[in-house]
C-alpha cells in the first residue's frame, strides 16, 4: 500500500508578520489586527485563510468598508460584490463591534490553497464554498473583536478627558469659593486631580 503525504499550503501564505508589515507600510493605520486561521480543507483541497483589519491612517473614509482581496498572494480586482469575502463582511452586524458608517476602515482577506475555488474561469472572485466561508467569517470576527476593544478603550479615554477637562476648568473656581465660604485663607490642593487631567490629555493626543 502506498501512502501519499498531505499537500502543504504553508509556502503559499504570507504569515502574520509579513502581512502586518505590508499593511503598516501602505496604509499607515492607527490600529491593525492580523489573524491566520489553522489549515482546513474543502473537497479534499487544503487552504488557509488570513485576515486583517486596519483603522485610521491613510485609509479613506467611505460609507462601505474598504476590502482588499487576495488569492495565493494575487490581488482580486474585479467582481467584488460576487466574492464570498465581501458577502461575509456585508452580512455582519458591525454595530456590535462599535463600527459606524464613514469610519476609515479596511479589511484584507487572503485565501491560499492548492486549488482556489474560483467561481469563473476568469479567476476574478472566490466562490461561496461553505468551508471557506466559515473560515473567512471566523477570521474576520477575530480581528473585529480586537478592533472593538481598541475603539471601546479609545471612547473611554475620550469620555474621561472630557469629564476631567470640565473639572480642571471649574475646580479652581470651586476651590476659591469654598475657601472664602469657609472663612479660610489657604485653598485646598487640587494638583493631584489636575495631574490626572493632563495624563488623559496625553493619552488621547
Amino acid at each position: 500500500m502506498v501512502f501519499f503525504l498531505r499537500t502543504q499550503v504553508v509556502c503559499l501564505r504570507w504569515g502574520e508578520d509579513l502581512l502586518r508589515a505590508g499593511i503598516l507600510k501602505e496604509l499607515k493605520p492607527e490600529f491593525i489586527a492580523v489573524s491566520q486561521r489553522k489549515p482546513s480543507t474543502y473537497a479534499g483541497h487544503p487552504f488557509i485563510v488570513e485576515t486583517a483589519i486596519a483603522y485610521g491612517g491613510d485609509i479613506p473614509k467611505k460609507d462601505d468598508i474598504v476590502v482588499y482581496r487576495f488569492a495565493n498572494k494575487i490581488p482580486l480586482l474585479y467582481d467584488e460584490a460576487s466574492d464570498v469575502s465581501v458577502r461575509v463582511i456585508r452580512s455582519m452586524n458591525w454595530r456590535r463591534y462599535k463600527v459606524a458608517s464613514g469610519m476609515p476602515l479596511a479589511i484584507l482577506v487572503h485565501l491560499c490553497s492548492t486549488k482556489v475555488p474560483y467561481k469563473t474561469v476568469g479567476k476574478e472572485f472566490i466562490a461561496d464554498r461553505p468551508e471557506v466561508k466559515i473560515e473567512i467569517l471566523n477570521g474576520i470576527r477575530e480581528v473585529a473583536r480586537r478592533l472593538q476593544t481598541f475603539l471601546a478603550k479609545r471612547e473611554h479615554v475620550a469620555n474621561e478627558r472630557k469629564r476631567l477637562s470640565v473639572f480642571s476648568k471649574y475646580l479652581p473656581k470651586i476651590a476659591r469659593f469654598s475657601t472664602a465660604l469657609a472663612g479660610k485663607t489657604e485653598e485646598p490642593d487640587i494638583e493631584l486631580l489636575l495631574k490626572s487631567v493632563r495624563k488623559y490629555e496625553e493619552e488621547g493626543s
